[in-house]
């Protein structure tokens, strides 16, 4: 993505089952929750994250057995804006490696997980207090808190 190529399911694939793998693991070890910040565009990423999922490219069977909520609850939260407010949110980052070129194919990756369970949707047009505010208050409240 460095280099402004959008990275392809077969890219991704590895890398996201790391980072479920992991999370499971420290969970394992510390028995508190992990936090991880991904893009996680379409619904086969997320269900991957969720453990419902094994990438294509894995060997195996597709699906995995249903994962137990004790093992590893998933949660998302999705930041929604617009098109225009996402790329002048962009073009004042300095020195990042996601330039405003790459938004356009990113929002045709995108599969709104709006419908998907374990879903936070926090607007974008709020600043940063209020948005942590909104997704710390409606997780506690899906995780029954």
């Amino acid at each position: 993505m460095s280099r402004g190529v959008p990275l392809t399911d077969e890219d991704r694939e590895p890398w996201l089952e790391l980072i479920r793998t992991t999370a499971k693991n420290k969970v394992a070890e510390n028995g508190d929750g992990v936090v991880i910040t991904c893009s996680a565009l379409k619904r086969y990423y997320r269900d991957i994250l969720r453990g419902r999922m094994k990438p294509a490219s894995s060997k195996g069977p597709v699906l995995d057995p249903p994962v137990e909520a004790k093992e590893l609850a998933t949660y998302f939260v999705w930041i929604d804006g617009s098109r225009e407010l996402l790329e002048k949110r962009i073009g004042r980052r300095q020195g990042h490696f996601f330039k405003a070129s790459m938004l356009d194919s990113q929002l045709r990756t995108l599969e709104s997980p709006r419908d998907e369970g374990g879903v936070v949707v926090v607007p974008l047009e709020v600043d940063t207090t209020e948005q942590v505010r909104i997704a710390v208050e409606e997780l506690n409240e899906q995780m029954g808190s």
